[in-house]
């Protein structure tokens, strides 16, 4: 039975989550109600239709969406991933899906509603089983504190914290089988890192915080994506 399992972390600004699923389409759609019918919608029925088919160890993609579009992960985040597939090796191979294959099939082109299904299909040329999809984004916001009169004086605007950097960093995940499409698990994390600056640089500390942000995001990601896997094989009895 598909299950939120209530495994979050709320700590230091931080909070994360995951949730697995592998469940039978066929028992699904098969189920009866009290009349002794399926009494399911024809278009519901294709939608669930779908088994699980998770086996390890496997090829595994790994495919990062900034802004809706499939992007190449920058050094200290392939180093996150890079990681957790040091830790599960007995898992299979984890391999970045690649842009530029995407590019190459025409794929890009196509709108974020159809981002999924691109990133399937670049998946496959890289004959890969299934897919992490992952997705960060950090916003923020800088207004000004109770002390911002002080930035009238040289002194003031130096050391006085007259600004408020709000800035959060969100993400999440969705591993799903490349070849039928079935979902397996998603994960999810946000963080906080607003805090209070002078206003002497407090723009270049803004976009620092967000870079951090996302760092951060994706670490936690990474280890909710680790529990989620090792669930999956504990499930899957692998």
């Amino acid at each position: 039975m598909f299950r939120i399992l209530v495994l979050c972390l709320a700590l230091l600004g931080l909070s994360a989550c995951y949730s697995v699923q592998t469940t039978s389409g066929a028992e699904y759609v098969a189920r009866t109600g009290p009349s002794g019918t399926t009494n399911i919608d024809a278009e519901i029925a294709r939608a669930a239709s779908v088994e699980p088919n998770l086996i390890f160890p496997a090829r595994i993609g790994v495919a990062r969406i900034v802004n809706g579009q499939l992007t190449t992960a920058p050094g200290a985040e392939s180093a996150l991933w890079a990681d957790l597939a040091r830790e599960n090796r007995d898992l299979g191979e984890f391999i970045f899906v690649s842009p530029v294959v995407a590019e190459m099939m025409q794929l890009q082109s196509q709108g974020p509603r159809d981002l999924v299904r691109t990133i399937r299909k670049a998946a496959a040329r890289q004959h890969l089983d299934h897919v992490l999809i992952y997705e960060v984004g950090a916003r923020s916001r800088r207004g000004n504190t109770a002390l911002a009169l002080a930035d009238v004086t040289l002194i003031g605007a130096a050391v006085l914290p007259t600004r408020q950097l709000k800035v959060a960093g969100t993400g999440q995940a969705l591993l799903v089988d490349v070849r039928n499409g079935y979902p397996y698990g998603t994960a999810q994390t946000t963080v906080d890192l607003s805090s209070l600056s002078v206003s002497f640089g407090a723009a270049e500390r803004q976009r620092v915080l967000q870079d951090k942000a996302v760092y951060q995001v994706v670490e936690q990601l990474t280890g909710e994506v680790g529990q989620m896997l090792a669930e999956l094989r504990r499930r899957l009895g692998q």
